[in-house]
C-alpha cells in the first residue's frame, strides 16, 4: 500500500534515509532538526511518528534503490592538500537523488574554509563529476596533485578560489598555475555529532 506523505514528511524521510544509508542506523531527532533547519526537535518527532505509523521508516522492509558511490579519501577545505584516489569504501546512496547518467564520488571535508557554505570539517561531500561549474557552485578543484573545495570566481580575467569561512586565516587564492574542475558538490552529509558529558 502506498501512503501519502506531506512535503515536510518527505523532507524528513529523505534526510533520514540518506543518513541511514551512510551510517546504517536512524539519525537522532537533533540531527534531522539541524539538517532541515527546524526550530524545535518536537516538529521532527511529529513527522517521524507519522512516518513510522505509515511503516516508512523500516528501511529493511521498504528497500530503496541505491547506487554504491565510492568514498575517495579527503579533500581540503583550507590549504589545498593531496586527494587520495584510492577508494576507502563504497556508500549506498538513494538512486532517486542522483542525476541520471552522471558519475559521483564522496570525499571527506577537512578544514574550515567553507564552513559558512554549509561544509564543516568531517562532513561527507557528494560530488558530481563535471568540468562545468556555476558561480554559486561549491566545487572540487585539482591543482597539480592537490585538491580543494572552494567557490570559483573570475577577477580581472584570472580564476580565483574563494573560501566562505568565519576564520579570517582563509584567503582567496589567485590561480596562476594550471587547474581542473573535478566536480560540483551536490550534497553535504553531516556525520552525527554527539555531545558527551
Amino acid at each position: 500500500m502506498k501512503y501519502a506523505v506531506s512535503p515536510e514528511q518527505e523532507k524528513v524521510l529523505n534526510a533520514t534515509r540518506a543518513y541511514f544509508n551512510l551510517h546504517g542506523q536512524l539519525p537522532t531527532l537533533s540531527y534531522v532538526q539541524g539538517k532541515l533547519g527546524y526550530k524545535h526537535a518536537s516538529a521532527v518527532q511529529h513527522h517521524m511518528v507519522a512516518l513510522r505509523e505509515k511503516g516508512l521508516l523500516d528501511f529493511t522492509a521498504n528497500p530503496l534503490k541505491t547506487r554504491d558511490v565510492p568514498l575517495a579519501g579527503n579533500v581540503a577545505c583550507g590549504p589545498a592538500m593531496l586527494a587520495e584516489e584510492n577508494i576507502d569504501t563504497y556508500i549506498p546512496y538513494p538512486e532517486e537523488q542522483l542525476k541520471r547518467n552522471s558519475q559521483y564520488f564522496f570525499l571527506r571535508a577537512s578544514g574550515d574554509s567553507m564552513n559558512e557554505a554549509g561544509i564543516d570539517d568531517g562532513d561527507y561531500l557528494l560530488v558530481r563529476q563535471t568540468q562545468e561549474a556555476g558561480k554559486n557552485d561549491r566545487i572540487i578543484v585539482l591543482i597539480g596533485d592537490e585538491a580543494t573545495c572552494k567557490y570559483l570566481r573570475y577577477e580581472d580575467g584570472l580564476p580565483v578560489l574563494v573560501p566562505s569561512s568565519s576564520n579570517p586565516m582563509n584567503k582567496k587564492r589567485i590561480l596562476l598555475e594550471d587547474f581542473s574542475v573535478l566536480g560540483v558538490v551536490d550534497e553535504v552529509v553531516k556525520p552525527e555529532r554527539r555531545a558527551y558529558s
